[in-house]
């Protein structure tokens, strides 16, 4: 119903707006904090950000493409991005919260055994972030990580190995916050940013906003489409001041 009403189409787009819907429903019953979820911490939050500020035109699906952090939302870290926010919202009963903080227990003891772990001039973590290595090889230097359990191991190589992209993402999350009421020159060339959609050039040449805040609103202007504008206006100021100074 919840689709329906908001032009989406698709169970799983449905079922997302409906879950929200329910939950903040009761939460409004009882007189608490809506449940928001953010662009940066769930699909979801990209479906009902993009139905509230874009609106729609035509039947809305809910593409990766869609999301600007597509890192920041894979599927193995679902529960620990997800189950904090629904315990607080009262949607996730004593068992599963328990069965996620012993998870992440695990998680993190183990963590901690391979940055303590060597093997040979290297510790276990910095092995691990080779593209080459997988989880055996390391059980080949540290035999006790056979107890631990498929899942929470498969947890750690992904954290591992993702790391460094991960802390990229996330500097490049508290830019965009800092740079949404930036100011566009009158000139921009939107022709001359690769990769962005013939479609967002044709409404952000046509437009032509003033601001970043006010680009983000144009309809079927997307945040991936954002995040590459405001990449290649930071790259044309650091420019002219490398000019500047030279």
């Amino acid at each position: 119903f919840a689709g329906q009403i908001n032009g989406t189409t698709g169970y799983e787009e449905a079922g997302a707006q409906g879950l929200i819907a329910g939950a903040n429903a009761a939460l409004k019953v009882a007189n608490r904090e809506p449940l928001i979820l953010g662009r940066e911490q769930a699909y979801i939050g990209v479906l009902i950000d993009d139905l509230v500020t874009c609106g729609v035109d035509e039947p809305y699906r809910m593409f990766t493409s869609r999301a600007e952090f597509r890192l920041m939302l894979r599927q193995d870290n679902a529960d620990r991005r997800l189950t904090p926010l629904g315990r607080a919202a009262g949607l996730v009963d004593e068992e599963r919260w328990q069965r996620l903080r012993d998870k992440q227990e695990q998680i993190d003891d183990t963590k901690q055994q391979l940055d303590t772990t060597r093997a040979g001039d290297v510790t276990l973590t910095k092995l691990l972030r080779r593209p080459e290595v997988e989880w055996t090889e390391l059980i080949q230097h540290c035999p006790s990580l056979t107890m631990v359990t498929e899942e929470v191991a498969e947890q750690v190589v992904y954290d591992v190995k993702y790391a460094g992209y991960v802390e990229r993402q996330q500097v490049q999350i508290a830019r965009q916050q800092r740079l949404a009421d930036k100011r566009i020159p009158d000139n921009f060339d939107y022709e001359a940013i690769g990769h962005l959609r013939t479609e967002a050039k044709q409404k952000l040449t046509r437009v032509r906003p003033i601001s970043i805040a006010q680009a983000s609103r144009i309809s079927g202007i997307t945040p991936a489409d954002m995040a590459l504008v405001l990449a290649h206006l930071q790259r044309g100021r650091t420019s002219s001041a490398a000019d500047d100074a030279s």
